[in-house]
């Protein structure tokens, strides 16, 4: 740790041992899944209290940016393992949200995402989509079964859309979504079985492959259980009238 990096002011400590320890990881080109140092190092390096330190690697943890591994250490986190699920406890009680919310908010990633990818993949994405859906057809995964084909599918997607910020925020966002639907924190309908699981993704390949943006909303519901049709929700929401 010899490489000098800005001591925190008294103000705001915490806020500032954040912005030095990312200082820290752009020096050292640290990357996805390495160890940081000890929370002792830490309390060396910066000149203040331990209790300062954990408090600004558990705001680090709580966007999804670092693993705290008892007993080994702390771990920069691979953005497809990121979620937002921390910083959402802290903020609000997850079973406070609605299945509206949580479906809506997803549907309006997935729009996005398709949408992007529609206008923008590559050969090279397209061609990354077809081989996991392939695997997919090859290994279906059982209903109820939390497929990491499914995951490889729309981080490709996200990848595929070109635009850095929207991977980088959608990455833990899905991972959001699939966690809250996976440990029972909003309640889903019945698992679709591995045949309309494949027809929604094969759906949402063809369209990216002719370049057709006539259906995606009505694709976006497919995926999601057609829930957002059935529920009156994004993106099939009705417009509020002016006045109203």
């Amino acid at each position: 740790m010899s490489q000098r990096i800005a001591k925190p002011r008294r103000a705001d400590l915490t806020r500032q041992c954040v912005d030095s320890i990312q200082q820290y990881i752009d020096l050292h080109n640290l990357q996805s899944g390495d160890r940081l140092p000890s929370l002792q190092d830490w309390t060396d390096l910066l000149g203040v209290s331990i209790l300062v330190v954990r408090e600004a690697f558990r705001a680090l943890q709580a966007l999804g940016l670092v693993s705290i591994e008892h007993g080994r250490g702390v771990f920069l986190t691979r953005p497809e393992e990121a979620d937002f699920l921390d910083y959402l406890a802290f903020r609000h009680s997850l079973d406070r949200f609605t299945l509206e919310e949580v479906i809506e908010g997803r549907a309006m990633l997935e729009l996005t995402v398709l949408e992007v990818c529609i206008a923008r993949a590559d050969d090279a994405a397209i061609a990354e989509l077809e081989a996991i859906l392939e695997d997919l057809r090859r290994d279906p995964p059982l209903a109820g079964e939390d497929s990491p084909d499914h995951k490889r599918f729309h981080q490709a997607m996200l990848r595929a859309s070109g635009d850095r910020l929207l991977e980088s925020i959608g990455l833990p966002l899905l991972n959001t979504f699939w966690v809250l639907g996976n440990t029972g924190k909003i309640t889903l309908p019945d698992s679709v079985d591995a045949a309309e699981m494949l027809a929604c993704h094969t759906a949402y390949l063809n369209a990216i492959k002719e370049r057709d943006l006539s259906r995606t909303r009505e694709l976006v519901d497919n995926h999601l259980f057609g829930l957002c049709s059935r529920l009156g929700i994004f993106p099939f929401a009705q417009p509020v009238k002016s006045g109203a």
